[in-house]
């Protein structure tokens, strides 16, 4: 069923725990510490980060097309506009990984592939279901990266297949497909599928950027249409529990993936709220509202859907409900789609989300992100806006 109200969300400002009741999750589970670089957030910045966003959910839309067969409920891009997923070439027990935060929008951790192991560090990312790493022949775009070099790999294999992801008319990146030994957290992946880029994507060519990307989304919205890293890990049967969690925190040595089950000392257990996915591709669940100082801003006649979404610090949502989030809110203005708030004021506005009937709160320093340029009086806001988000 399609949402009947053209909302939502790709949100990391509430932590993710993708399970069941898990009062026994934590034995026997590893945690990779998530890394941050951190920087300051200007306009310029919210706006790349967002035009990447929007192309990320362009590309995996499309996959969602191509490996279903039918549109996404809630992207209003049909095939003609999202360019085309193609091949051709370019002229244990549970475990935790540390994790860290590049511009506060991306937090990587590491992994190991081939054998000998080789480390990655790579993005972690619910909102994609690839795993990416840059090619040794990748050269101008993926200096400062460490490469992927199939030959060095005992374990690797090319599958013979070159892939290229297009974003409108526009060729970002390509390369070849292989499958490889990947291990994350102490836990194995044989024959994980991988995509090795001979030209690299913008976002990750800047230096202090990571070696990669893993996405932990479904199959459904895959590039290559093939199983993502954790689903390999549970269709090899290494896991104890079939679980994954992600706390993510501004402050140091906070933030954590943890695989094969949760971490309570990261969240409250009384507050854990299970909410099924609705619709395989992304982590895709219902909002059942959204509300500020108590007040409902959003209450959809049938729930809307939300995508939580690790690959982005922001709420993110279509310009007209983001326009009735802010009508209230003095001195708030819109730039380019990007909300700003003065900054004296932006903590009193902090949103409240409500999923399976419980509220969570999102805290008024988690909302600002920051004065718009130094010495700015003006803060921008964590929710914002994306044309055709929830449209169809």
């Amino acid at each position: 069923m399609r949402p009947s109200t053209p909302l939502l969300t790709l949100c990391c400002l509430v932590s993710l725990i993708v399970a069941s009741p898990l009062d026994a999750y934590q034995r026997n589970t590893i945690s990779i510490p998530l890394s941050r670089i951190f920087g300051d957030t200007t306009i310029t910045d919210v706006k790349a980060h967002l035009t990447a966003v929007s192309h990320k959910y362009d590309v995996t839309s499309r996959n969602y097309v191509l490996n279903t067969g039918s549109p996404h409920s809630l992207s209003n891009r049909g095939p003609h506009k999202l360019g085309e997923r193609s091949t051709g070439s370019l002229t244990g027990d549970g475990n935790s990984v540390p994790l860290k935060n590049q511009s506060a929008t991306l937090w990587y951790g590491s992994i190991a592939v081939g054998e000998p192991p080789e480390s990655f560090t790579v993005q972690i990312d619910t909102g994609s279901a690839d795993l990416l790493l840059s090619s040794v022949r990748c050269k101008i775009s993926c200096a400062g990266h460490r490469r992927y070099n199939a030959t060095s790999s005992s374990t690797s294999l090319d599958l013979s297949t070159p892939f290229v992801v297009k974003y409108g008319n526009r060729t970002e990146m390509g390369g070849d497909e292989y499958t490889n030994v990947v291990e994350l957290a102490g836990y194995k992946a044989i024959n994980q599928t991988l995509g090795a880029a001979d030209t690299y994507y913008p976002d990750f060519a800047a230096s202090n950027a990571p070696d990669g990307l893993v996405g932990f989304a479904f199959r459904e919205i895959s590039s290559y249409g093939a199983t993502p890293l954790f689903q390999t890990l549970v269709d090899n049967h290494v896991l104890r529990m079939n679980v994954f969690g992600i706390s993510l925190s501004t402050q140091k040595d906070k933030s954590e993936l943890r695989i094969g089950g949760s971490n309570p000392s990261m969240y409250e257990p009384d507050t854990l709220t299970i909410v099924p996915v609705t619709v395989k591709g992304y982590w895709q669940i219902q909002l059942d509202r959204l509300s500020q100082n108590g007040e409902d801003i959003i209450v959809p006649t049938d729930k809307a859907q939300a995508i939580v979404d690790t690959g982005t610090a922001f709420i993110v949502t279509d310009p007209e409900n983001a326009v009735k989030y802010y009508k209230n809110v003095e001195g708030a203005r819109a730039v380019d789609e990007i909300w700003t708030v003065p900054c004296d004021t932006i903590g009193l506005y902090a949103p409240t989300l409500t999923f399976g009937g419980r509220l969570f709160p999102v805290s008024s320093s988690t909302f600002n992100l920051g004065p718009v340029h130094e010495g700015s009086t003006d803060c921008i806001a964590g929710l914002t806006s994306m044309p055709g988000i929830g449209e169809h």
